[in-house]
């Protein structure tokens, strides 16, 4: 499963989104600011396809504080969600063989 020191430290998302996958559940990490308060958007969806190609309509979103703290805070979101439905994100995973 991941853990937040898989992920990157605040500098990293300042520049740039990060993502990743967990057997078949992609995901992507950003930076995003509302009313000048900064967050950390993150999705999950399906495979094979990138973030960009994926519908709107099988994606799944969560904010949570920019800070170091949400890291875990995001990890144990993604294993959660990961965790509760393996058989979906399995089955996307033999999509990419």
């Amino acid at each position: 499963m991941l853990k937040s020191t898989d992920l990157f430290h605040l500098p990293f998302y300042q520049k740039s989104h990060y993502t990743g996958s967990i057997c078949g559940m992609h995901y992507y990490i950003e930076h995003i600011t509302q009313d000048d308060t900064p967050f950390f958007k993150v999705w999950i969806y399906p495979g094979p396809l990138c973030f960009e190609k994926t519908s709107e309509d099988v994606k799944t979103s969560q904010t949570f504080p920019f800070t170091e703290e949400s890291l875990e805070q995001i990890a144990n979101w993604l294993n959660s969600q990961y965790e509760s439905r393996v058989s979906y994100w399995e089955k996307h995973q033999s999509l990419l063989s």
